[in-house]
């Protein structure tokens, strides 16, 4: 499913329903569980199979977006709005170098990614269904 950005009214009743799913799930507000993973937003660390993974802030930022909304696809031009905080008009290479490099610090494959999934021609997502 594609969360439009532009269309504010839809766009808060996706992440609306994801905060619920998050919180019946039993997750802390600031702590994001998911099997093998946990993500602290408040301490910013990363913990991979109990081990501290290092990110940079633009890389916490973007796993962060796709952990607090698992399932919704996110297209490069919305990662790079929500991230940067800024409009891009340019090549959007860098949001998936970005995710490249997440991918080489989370996942056991990062060529057959669990966490981070490529959805062909829309964007990415975070799997749901590693939800803890």
């Amino acid at each position: 499913m594609r969360v439009n950005l532009s269309n504010s009214s839809l766009q808060n009743r996706y992440f609306q329903e994801q905060e619920e799913v998050i919180q019946m799930s039993g997750m802390n507000e600031h702590l994001l569980n998911f099997k093998g993973l946990m993500i602290d937003e408040v301490q910013r660390v990363i913990i991979r199979e109990n081990q501290e993974i290092e990110l940079t802030y633009t890389e916490f930022e973007i796993l962060k977006l796709f952990a607090k909304h698992p399932g919704i696809v996110f297209s490069k031009e919305q990662i790079y709005d929500i991230v940067w905080k800024e409009s891009y008009s340019g090549d959007y290479n860098i949001v998936m170098s970005h995710i490249r490099n997440i991918r080489e610090k989370i996942e056991d494959n990062p060529s057959k990614p669990s966490y981070i999934q490529t959805v062909w021609g829309v964007g990415y997502r975070f799997n749901k269904n590693l939800i803890a």
